[in-house]
């Protein structure tokens, strides 16, 4: 998505925030306030560090119902839905028009100009997976039947589609492509990389305009990471690299698939905390019914060339693009995880790597769950947390996300997960599909 010289017209705007539960919350400003708001803000309770997924509130203290915070849209990250209304992220500041410590977008860009300053310029970008639904008489039913990539599963929805990448594109989205995936009713969407907070505020965006434009087309599309229970789930990769002046660290060096001794230490970074920040990357109950091996989720705590069953799958620059299409997709993220939390997650990560020199383990050039157990610990490899409780303890117990991130967002971000754990792990798989289907 790109900010620059975009002159928006003066018209409505829709502003919104992420919480820790991974949804978005939204505010509607009326043409003439819009100028207003951008400087003062707007109020709305702190409790909202703490919501859950089901609107309820974990409290970690007893001043929840005390205080307020302002909600202050970015203008320069503003951009058009409509001739009559715009949409822009906004940050969550204090009465002093200061950072709150629980905002995340804040955070994000914070451990962003760190690294800049550290000499890094990262570029991101999401993958976006979404289950798409037909409305009828007989209720919902899935979008398409496959198969999977398959012409007949597009003719289905062509006009879906084509609305949906042409209000991508007024909106200023790159799309790069959009096709069916695998599972039935299931599309994907690749945008073009972008500044670590500009592709989580297209995270939001994409989504926003992919719900928008299926209502028109009286279908329903839905983000949650499961959402039919044979399904195989919905996830939203991440890409990135970063640069140097010498060039993408990911290309420019002489280690393994022309890797850079700091390209090595950032994936490093990113290998040994794995285990410890899946709570942040798949953070709900349904996230680890995906997370689970031979789903090509990247269930396995390990990095490899091309290896679609590793948390972090290695992809060397392609002919005909240059060094700049090297990079390194984190599978594990799925569509319930905050898109600020996850490039912060990142950037803190692979930034400890290149400060500490962490060294990179061998890659691995088969399904890790084909290693002998014997092998695996040598290898690096390790199962990722196989339940939502597991994550939050290895979380709690992370003391280089605590520091990155700072003690209130961690403490807030596991209180609403703790909750929803307690309150939701126990129920049977569809009715925690039905209760996650439409928040994301």
């Amino acid at each position: 998505m790109n900010h620059q010289d975009r002159s928006l017209p003066q018209t409505d705007l829709l502003t919104t925030i992420v919480d820790n539960a991974g949804v978005s919350r939204a505010k509607l400003l009326p043409a003439d306030r819009v100028e207003s708001v951008s400087k003062k803000g707007i109020g709305l309770s702190p409790a909202f560090a703490t919501i859950c997924v089901d609107d309820s509130i974990a409290v970690i203290n007893d001043s929840s119902p005390v205080g307020d915070m302002r909600l202050v849209p970015d203008l320069e990250a503003a951009v058009p839905l409509t001739p009559h209304l715009s949409w822009a992220p906004a940050d969550q500041l204090d009465q002093e028009l200061s950072p709150m410590p629980t905002c995340q977008r804040s955070a994000a860009r914070r451990l962003d100009e760190d690294a800049r300053r550290n000499g890094y310029e990262y570029l991101m970008a999401f993958e976006y997976e979404f289950t798409v639904f037909k409305r009828d008489a007989s209720g919902l039913r899935l979008g398409h039947d496959g198969p999977g990539y398959g012409l007949a599963a597009f003719l289905e929805l062509e006009a879906f589609l084509l609305d949906l990448l042409h209000d991508l594109q007024y909106a200023g989205v790159k799309v790069e492509q959009i096709h069916p995936e695998y599972g039935k009713g299931q599309l994907e969407l690749s945008v073009a990389p972008s500044s670590p907070v500009q592709a989580a505020d297209t995270s939001v965006l994409v989504r926003l305009i992919a719900r928008r434009v299926a209502l028109q087309h009286n279908l329903m599309v839905s983000f949650s990471p499961i959402t039919v229970s044979n399904g195989i789930g919905n996830g939203a990769h991440l890409h990135f690299s970063a640069s140097t002046s010498k060039g993408n660290v990911f290309s420019n060096g002489d280690l393994p698939f022309n890797m850079s001794q700091s390209g090595a230490h950032m994936i490093a970074g990113l290998h040994e905390n794995l285990a410890s920040v899946t709570a942040l990357l798949a953070p709900s109950v349904l996230s680890f019914d995906r997370l689970a091996p031979g789903m090509w989720s990247g269930a396995w705590a390990c990095w490899g060339l091309e290896n679609r069953e590793a948390a972090l799958r290695f992809i060397k620059g392609t002919t005909g693009y240059g060094d700049s299409s090297a990079n390194c997709e984190v599978k594990i993220v799925d569509p319930a995880a905050n898109p600020y939390l996850v490039v912060a997650t990142v950037l803190a990560l692979t930034q400890h790597g290149v400060i500490n020199q962490v060294e990179l383990k061998p890659p691995v050039v088969i399904d890790p769950s084909l290693v002998p157990v014997q092998d695996r610990l040598e290898k690096g490899i390790e199962q990722l947390p196989s339940s939502q409780q597991l994550g939050l303890e290895f979380l709690k117990a992370n003391t280089v996300m605590r520091e990155a991130l700072g003690g209130p967002l961690v403490e807030a971000f596991v209180a609403v997960h703790a909750q929803e754990q307690e309150k939701f792990s126990a129920l049977d798989k569809d009715t925690r599909i039905d209760l996650h289907l439409w928040k994301y």
